[in-house]
């Protein structure tokens, strides 16, 4: 049975985040109840399971908004200004503009008010966290968060299925994202092990490798982790030496493919042929969001996202959108192994910083929709501008 004073403890750290912590822990609850399986050429449908999700969106803005004009609050205001998140905030704001060539008007204008919302409200849950508990307490509700959100996934995919790995991979994105914080986390519990578990079971080659590159962050942690990536390395090493590159890269990354191809990348590079031919036919995009399954259906792709950061941009925002994500991605390099990062918890953050990149390389990520991987990789981005503001500006 668990204690009353841990159920408080709890209950305290959930709360940490105020109300805006309080609207992003509840979200996988209604994902996971209100959230319906329909037909892909459905992606503009506004019913009952949309109409729960655009109240949420606008309950979610008003409250940011609210604390963000806080005058005794400043930490999100500069987190805006201060940080990569700017140029993310001026992605966002070119998405509401791009409604005037939008081939959906009413689609992108929301799409793009969903992401500006989601963007607040997790700078909001930031600032409250580091006023109310400091750096630690950050990287526990942070915890925290994945934790709910792999219970709640956990419990969808129980709906239809027992498979063991199925259930295993019901958390693909947001578990092996945060991969990273919950290794080198302590004091060690119950839920570090679990998004561990999950990470490593999550069957997804663009986590997998995102992790793989994610174990750089060992040289700025503790050095008891570099040994044993050593050792793992010098391992691997020798294996490849001895069956070869082909074969190593066949059997693990492309272990489920037929051959080691762009063309065994699910369709990923159809995808970028249309997010070429898309900036040469039209510069400025067609829409934030409501571009790509508008292009996508017309070339009979069957998907309405482009499952790249960059594909997205080029597709919805044209030329200026592509420009803004890759200086976004560009200084988001500079701030996760700038010193301002304090020490004791860059090593985490650039291991998470590293696989939520690779997601937004390989998977529904930032610069589309509030799906799939956006979730995970703008709270991570967050997490990790935060750390280096509160660093820079606010760490006396």
């Amino acid at each position: 049975m668990i204690s009353r004073r841990k159920i408080h403890a709890l209950y305290e750290l959930a709360t940490m985040g105020g109300g805006c912590g309080i609207m992003l822990l509840i979200r996988p609850l209604i994902y996971m109840i209100f959230a319906r399986r329909r037909d892909l050429s459905a992606y503009a449908t506004v019913d009952a399971s949309a109409a729960i999700f655009i109240f949420y969106a606008i309950v979610c803005f008003f409250l940011s908004a609210k604390e963000l004009n806080c005058k005794g609050k400043t930490f999100g205001r500069t987190l805006f200004i201060h940080s990569p998140i700017l140029w993310i905030l001026l992605y966002t704001v070119l998405g509401m503009v791009s409604m005037i060539w939008s081939v959906n008007l009413q689609l992108t204008g929301f799409r793009a008010f969903e992401c500006m919302s989601m963007t607040m409200l997790m700078v909001v849950i930031i600032q409250n966290l580091l006023y109310r508990g400091g750096c630690q307490t950050v990287i526990q509700w942070t915890i925290l968060y994945v934790t709910v959100d792999i219970i709640c996934a956990i419990i969808r995919t129980l709906s239809y299925t027992m498979d063991v790995m199925m259930l295993l991979q019901s958390s693909q994105m947001m578990s092996t994202t945060f991969f990273y914080v919950a290794l080198f986390h302590k004091p060690k519990k119950w839920w570090n092990y679990l998004i561990v578990v999950m990470s490593i079971f999550s069957m997804s080659t663009v986590a997998y490798i995102g992790m793989t590159l994610g174990s750089i962050s060992t040289f700025f942690g503790p050095k008891k982790y570099r040994g044993l990536v050593l050792l793992v390395f010098f391992i691997l090493g020798i294996v490849i030496a001895v069956i070869g590159p082909y074969k190593f890269i066949k059997d693990t990354v492309f272990f489920d493919k037929q051959s080691i191809s762009i063309h065994e990348t699910s369709g990923r590079d159809k995808l970028m042929e249309v997010a070429l031919g898309a900036l040469e036919e039209k510069s400025v995009g067609y829409g934030f969001f409501s571009g790509e399954p508008y292009l996508l259906y017309s070339r009979g792709l069957g998907a309405i996202n482009s499952h790249n950061s960059l594909f997205s941009a080029a597709i919805g925002l044209g030329i200026p959108g592509v420009l803004l994500m890759l200086i976004f991605f560009l200084t988001m390099v500079k701030t996760v192994f700038s010193r301002y990062i304090p020490p004791e918890y860059r090593a985490s953050l650039i291991g998470c910083f590293c696989v939520s990149f690779l997601h937004s390389m390989g998977n529904p990520g930032i610069g589309s929709r509030v799906f799939g991987g956006w979730l995970p990789t703008m709270f991570a981005t967050v997490l990790i501008c935060g750390f280096y503001v509160y660093g820079k500006y606010y760490k006396k």
